[in-house]
């Protein structure tokens, strides 16, 4: 009985430390620029900003700028 105890009173303590705490939350995006000033920094930076931001590398966007700039002329 002892020992169902033991290991009753571990996993309840093990899994209080991994899910009872709440995690702290660190900001993700947190770029001081918008807009125009965003985009070109997403399209000059690193290669992998620009896919973790949009979803889709640089050669897919500016595809679909050339397809937007069309419609709207």
């Amino acid at each position: 009985m002892m020992l169902i105890t033991c290991i009753v009173v571990q996993v309840s303590t093990l899994y209080h430390s991994l899910f009872g705490t709440p995690q702290k939350k660190i900001p993700y995006h947190t770029s001081a620029l918008t807009g125009q000033a965003w985009v070109l920094e997403l399209m000059t930076g690193h290669p992998d900003r620009i896919w973790h931001n949009l979803g889709m590398n640089l050669e897919v966007f500016e595809e679909l700028l050339q397809v937007l700039r069309c419609l709207v002329t």
